[in-house]
């Protein structure tokens, strides 16, 4: 597929004048190529053309506008390849989008005292976690993952032009009158310069807003990258190259654990107690309260990880009244009893590249996406501690 500059072929007839031209269609005949583009590209010319050795390879041929200033038509189509498809479906959640006002009156009817009575600290996570998940699935709507239509930076009158400039391209297609021809180029231009000035608009909201939403910002920036970052293929400890993502992520996790220090506890010194210090400053029994969690869940950014338990910030937000007393009972038999749910201990890990090789597993550092009750615990002790 290309421009070939061959104006004096008939395609259709399979016929041509010129002695080059000739010879380019004594070639895709004798090689039993078949052609997809029998309308004008340029003018009344058939300048651009696509070949195939099977005539199923290709569909669904569209001559189209010209792209920006060229005087050539744009050409789409589809290539037919065969290859592994995932039909898996993915959805995720629409965090921002849900029914939190049909949530809130759900989880106000539950009594959180009873059914949290003479419960461990793992049956009342368990419990507390679970309610969550049935919110989640009831008041939290799916969407389908896939390739974004719409670029973000364009406004609703940049859309709007654009779609106009393809309607009177189709009309000046379907009459081929000058001023036809006129008033698509108008629209052309009006719908390039809307599109400039949404642009513009856009990144400065962004670059003004960074302080704020970084990840808006940052967001953009990679989506404009030639190059995505990406981690792999490694090379493992065999020298064999590993391309397979559950592979790669065995090898990752065995460098960083190999890394890290191992302290000797068989050999650490026995610590006196000792305070020196105002009594009502002792740090005795720390008692966590539905306002304290409250007011550590308002603290928190609602753009943040949601760790292994899969509960974003957002949620917790929308629902601090409903879900601070059985958060606050839990802490409290957390500290009563000297155990930690597990989901509060884990962490997602995340290889980032730093330097040299990326074959090498060495040359990534981990960075731990730590659970939000973790978060909200650790910000409880802070505050008793300050």
């Amino acid at each position: 597929m290309g421009d070939f500059n061959h104006g004096h072929i008939q395609w259709t007839s399979l016929q041509s004048t010129g002695r080059e031209d000739q010879q380019l269609l004594n070639l895709v005949q004798y090689s039993f190529l078949s052609k997809h583009v029998l309308e004008a590209t340029r003018g009344e010319n058939v300048l651009d053309i696509v070949l195939s050795s099977q005539k199923e390879f290709v569909d669904n041929v569209k001559i189209c506008e010209p792209l920006g200033c060229s005087d050539h038509n744009q050409i789409h189509f589809i290539i037919k390849v065969k290859g592994e498809r995932n039909r898996k479906t993915r959805y995720r959640k629409i965090i921002h989008k849900g029914r939190y006002k049909d949530t809130r009156e759900y989880l106000a009817k539950i009594d959180w005292n009873n059914t949290l009575k003479n419960k461990t600290t793992t049956e009342c996570w368990n419990i507390l976690k679970s309610e969550i998940d049935c919110v989640v699935d009831k008041f939290v709507p799916l969407k389908k993952q896939g390739k974004r239509s719409k670029k973000k930076y364009l406004s609703k009158e940049a859309i709007r032009k654009i779609k106009y400039k393809q309607m009177m391209w189709k009309t000046y297609r379907h009459t081929g009158s000058e001023e036809d021809c006129s008033i698509y180029k108008e629209a052309l231009h009006q719908a390039t310069a809307e599109i400039r000035n949404s642009k513009r608009s856009y990144e400065q909201k962004i670059a003004f807003n960074i302080k704020h939403d970084r990840k808006s910002f940052y967001a953009y920036v990679r989506s404009k990258r030639k190059v995505q970052d990406k981690v792999g293929p490694l090379e493992g400890r065999d020298g064999n190259i590993i391309t397979e993502g559950f592979l790669m992520a065995e090898n990752l996790n065995k460098y960083f654990s190999s890394v890290f220090t191992r302290e000797d506890i068989s050999i650490l010194p026995v610590l006196e107690t000792k305070f020196e210090g105002r009594e009502f400053d002792y740090l005795g029994q720390l008692i966590v309260t539905p306002t304290m969690v409250a007011m550590k869940i308002r603290d928190m950014k609602d753009n943040k990880s949601p760790g292994v338990a899969g509960i974003p910030p957002k949620l917790l937000l929308e629902i601090v009244e409903q879900i601070s007393i059985p958060l606050a009972t839990a802490h409290n038999l957390s500290l009563e009893e000297g155990i930690v749910p597990l989901e509060w201990k884990e962490a997602n890990s995340i290889p980032l590249f730093k330097k040299g090789s990326r074959n090498k597993s060495e040359n990534y550092r981990p960075v731990s996406l730590t659970s939000v009750m973790f978060k909200i615990t650790w910000l409880i002790f802070l505050l008793k501690i300050n």
